[in-house]
């Protein structure tokens, strides 16, 4: 084989790393299977669930963000879905990534706590709502900050944002 035909093979395999490289997630292995980086969703392979990928950046009130994740339809590899909804507490804890990341915000570099190929431009500047309603403060609900990976509980009429879930497939 020339010369020229062996940097070809060698170019076409350093192209395959690479692709395979920025298509799987940095979370532990088993988190997430390999996705396409312009997929609109991701499944976590130990829930089963779905999330959205890109989380809209306009913060919402508790109930209009539940009617947001209601409303949404996106692209999964088994064509496009509805059902989407607000995840619980500890549905949305499952997305705190063990090994922040850092990431260059409109203020500077902050520390994000999620996994950063699977959901890249999470912004941290105001929690995510969960589903879970604050039981001692009926007009609260548990929250998620992914600046520091902290959960805790804010009135659902407080401004946040929401990354929406889906029930997995069934068998």
């Amino acid at each position: 084989m020339s010369a020229r035909g062996r940097l070809r093979i060698v170019a076409a395999a350093a192209g395959l790393s690479a692709l395979a490289a920025t298509a799987q997630a940095d979370a532990p292995v088993d988190q997430y299977g390999f996705f396409d980086s312009s997929a609109q969703t991701i499944q976590d392979l130990r829930t089963g669930l779905i999330w959205q990928r890109d989380a809209p950046t306009q913060a919402a009130m508790f109930y209009d963000a539940a009617a947001y994740c209601g409303g949404l339809s996106l692209a999964t590899p088994a064509g496009p879905t509805t059902g989407w909804r607000v995840p619980s507490y500890k549905e949305l804890l499952t997305l705190v990534d063990e090994t922040p990341h850092t990431e260059y915000v409109v203020n500077g570099l902050k520390e994000v706590w999620t996994d950063a190929n699977a959901f890249p431009q999470t912004a941290v500047d105001k929690d995510y709502w969960t589903s879970s309603l604050y039981l001692a403060a009926p007009a609260s609900a548990y929250v998620v900050d992914f600046s520091d990976g902290f959960g805790g509980q804010q009135d659902t009429v407080a401004m946040l944002y929401v990354r929406c879930a889906h029930d997995p497939p069934p068998p």
